[in-house]
């Protein structure tokens, strides 16, 4: 229950009337104690506003405790000076007011301090030149004088050729702690209504909104982007970064796909200006397959590598419609184990005729793997071409030479067998020599019938081990 306040009695000169200095003596006393207990009530709970002098952003600039360990828990935590002019409260840190988001400000930000079971806790930084990258203002000093709330002073802020923010004056580049380099070049992205935006101080943002069609915001999307324009030379846009550089540093910039280094968009009905990276090239880029526009309900992922990596159960892809990939330079597939091919129809090959191409395919066992500008090597451990009832395929050369050993040894065989059957008939007499007719016949007959068993024991090796066909 809290505390009543009590007003005292007004106190009087015994038995004469109340004097002006009774009065004011009543009210003085009577004001001090409602301030004090107004003060005493209130004091803790309304925010001041600080300066940001220090931030605790890595271990080495924690306090420690009494038994010499840094204190992790304050670790995203500040040291402010209090704009009343009570002084510094150095050594009496403050934390994140929300343990679950923490927007760690700069040195020179603005925050409102409040107190809560004897410890004290920060807000988010003050907007105060509505631009992500920083609020600094250290000191109220010259450096970032504001002249009005369009425009700073473009005498005392100005961004050189390496796009960091100098003071002029001073003539050196601002750091704001350790490693925080101040850039105004990094902008917010634009915002629309309803729109819940995360802005980043380094060009990189989140957006929850939708896309307006008709006039109406009516399509929810989600934008991620890394990297603020980040690629404009790519796509011949360096238009966009000169026409920013002309404007006030707090003016907003919009997500760009192309542009942007990194991004990923969830859109439901919008189409987005995608430049595909293999558009140049008609004879690669999958024209009967890819729309003329990307619009409807797709997630694009743009940036330049992408990286899909699986550490235990695998990666599966499924698709109702077509799968298509193109590239500009090789495409290529291992697996250490087996590599299936499922289809009754496998097309391998393109040849270029006005800007078209012609299928090669596979159908049955009639197979070939050529294109206009060479071949098309398959090599692996094992390829089978089919879904069932596999047999080994045949190897070419091995094959090629068996039958053309296998013919001329027929052919060998066949002159000696008719050499043999049209020899006359030489009755011998005993003692009187062999014709020697026969005798050379026969050995060549037999050299022919053991080279036919060697033939035998190599078709063995016609069949291929790790390639069968249907």
């Amino acid at each position: 229950m809290a505390n009543k306040i009590q007003l005292s009695s007004i106190k009087t000169n015994i038995g004469g009337l109340t004097s002006v200095k009774d009065v004011d003596n009543h009210l003085r006393k009577t004001l001090t104690q409602l301030i004090g207990e107004i003060n005493d009530t209130y004091s803790d709970n309304v925010p001041e506003l600080a300066e940001v002098k220090k931030v605790y952003a890595t271990e080495k600039d924690l306090p420690n405790d009494i038994n010499e360990v840094p204190k992790y828990e304050l670790l995203g935590g500040i040291e402010f000076k209090n704009i009343s002019g009570k002084g510094t409260s150095k050594g009496v840190p403050a934390k994140s007011l929300n343990p679950n988001l923490k927007q760690v400000p700069v040195e020179g930000e603005y925050v409102l301090i409040q107190r809560f079971f004897g410890e004290y806790y920060y807000t988010p930084q003050i907007n105060v030149f509505n631009n992500p990258n920083n609020s600094s203002y250290q000191g109220f000093s010259a450096r970032f004088q504001k002249r009005d709330s369009n425009r700073v002073n473009s005498k005392t802020i100005e961004t050189d050729n390496t796009g960091i923010v100098e003071n002029k004056s001073a003539n050196e580049v601002r750091t704001l702690g350790d490693k925080f380099l101040s850039n105004f070049n990094f902008r917010q992205v634009i915002p629309e209504e309803g729109s819940i935006i995360l802005n980043g101080r380094f060009g990189n943002s989140i957006r929850l909104g939708s896309n307006i069609k008709n006039g109406l915001q009516d399509s929810p999307n989600i934008k991620l982007r890394a990297g603020q324009l980040h690629d404009v030379t790519k796509f011949g846009e360096e238009s966009l970064l000169e026409e920013l550089n002309t404007k006030p540093i707090n003016a907003p910039v919009k997500e760009n796909i192309n542009s942007d280094g990194s991004s990923v968009w969830m859109t439901t009905d919008e189409t987005v200006s995608l430049t595909p990276a293999t558009l140049e090239d008609a004879n690669i880029y999958p024209t009967s397959i890819a729309p003329e526009v990307f619009d409807g309900k797709q997630i694009i992922l743009n940036s330049g590598r992408l990286i899909f990596n699986s550490k235990e159960a695998g990666i599966l892809g499924f698709s109702n419609g077509p799968i298509d990939f193109s590239t500009l330079n090789t495409f290529g597939v291992s697996a250490k184990q087996r590599l299936n091919l499922y289809s009754p129809t496998i097309v391998i090959g393109r040849n270029e005729e006005q800007g078209k191409t012609k299928n090669i395919t596979i159908t049955g066992q009639d197979i070939y793997l050529q294109n206009e500008k060479g071949t098309t090597a398959i090599m692996s451990k094992g390829i089978e071409l089919g879904s069932s009832k596999l047999e080994p395929a045949v190897k070419g050369d091995i094959l090629e030479e068996i039958l053309s050993d296998l013919m001329q040894s027929i052919s060998d065989l066949s002159s000696a067998i008719i050499a043999i059957a049209t020899t006359p008939v030489v009755i011998v007499t005993p003692g009187t020599p062999t014709p020697q007719t026969y005798a050379t016949q026969a050995s060549r007959a037999a050299q022919v019938l053991s080279t036919l068993a060697t033939l035998s024991i190599k078709l063995n090796t016609m069949k291929s081990r790790v390639v069968t066909l249907q």
